[in-house]
C-alpha cells in the first residue's frame, strides 16, 4: 500500500513537471491533456486519476512552483547567519528562481484561465504567495532594526519582490539573463532597502 502511494506521488510529480514545461512553452491554450499524456508516457485517461481537468492540472503546476520557491526561501530563512547576509540571500534566491522558472512564470502571468468559478483556486495561490511573504517579513524587520517601526513589512516585501520582477523582466526580455549576477543585484537592492 505504502509503495503504491510512493509510485503515485512519483507519477504525479512527473505529470506536474512535464505539464509545467509544456504550459511554459505553449501557453495554457496551446496545451492539451493528450499532449501532456503523450510526453509523460501514459494514456490520457490516466491523467484523470490525478487531475479532474486541464485547469486543475494548470493550477497544480502553478502551486508546485510556489511550493518550490517557498522551500528555497524557508531553507535560507532557517539558516543561522547574519541578518544582512540572510536578506541578500533572500533577494538573490528570488532572482535565481525567477531565471530558472522564467518561461513558466511568464506563461502563468500571460495565460491564467480567468473564470469566476476559479476564485477558490486563485485564493489558494494567493495564500501560498502570502506564506512566502510572511517568511520574508521578519528578515526585513531584523535588517531594518529601528527603521522598521511604522513600516508595513508585508507591503515592503511585496515592493521588493515586485521590483525584482520588473528588473528580471527587463533583463530577460533584453536577452541578458545569462549575464545576471544575482549577488550583485541583491547587494544593490539591499543598499536601497537599508540605506543608513
Amino acid at each position: 500500500m505504502k509503495k503504491n502511494k510512493e509510485i503515485q506521488n512519483i507519477m504525479k510529480d512527473k505529470i506536474l513537471e512535464i505539464s509545467g514545461m509544456l504550459f511554459a512553452r505553449h501557453g495554457y491554450k496551446g496545451v492539451s491533456l493528450s499532449m501532456i499524456a503523450e510526453k509523460v508516457g501514459i494514456r490520457k485517461a490516466s491523467l484523470y486519476y490525478y487531475f479532474k481537468n486541464k485547469e486543475d492540472l494548470y493550477f497544480a503546476s502553478v502551486e508546485r512552483m510556489y511550493d518550490e520557491l517557498d522551500f528555497e526561501i524557508s531553507k535560507l530563512v532557517a539558516k543561522n547567519i547574519d541578518v544582512n547576509k540572510k536578506m541578500k540571500g533572500v533577494i538573490s534566491t528570488y532572482i535565481d528562481f525567477s531565471i530558472k522558472k522564467e518561461k513558466f512564470i511568464r506563461a502563468v502571468i500571460q495565460n491564467f484561465p480567468l473564470r469566476k468559478k476559479q476564485n477558490k483556486k486563485f485564493d489558494n495561490l494567493v495564500k501560498k504567495r502570502e506564506k512566502i511573504i510572511e517568511k520574508i517579513k521578519p528578515v526585513i524587520k531584523d535588517c531594518l532594526k529601528k527603521k522598521a517601526n511604522g513600516i508595513d513589512l508585508g507591503m515592503m516585501a511585496y515592493v521588493i519582490m515586485g521590483g525584482i520582477n520588473i528588473i528580471m523582466e527587463d533583463i530577460i526580455y533584453s536577452g541578458n539573463k545569462d549575464n545576471v549576477n544575482s549577488r550583485d543585484i541583491a547587494n544593490k537592492i539591499f543598499m536601497i532597502i537599508v540605506k543608513r
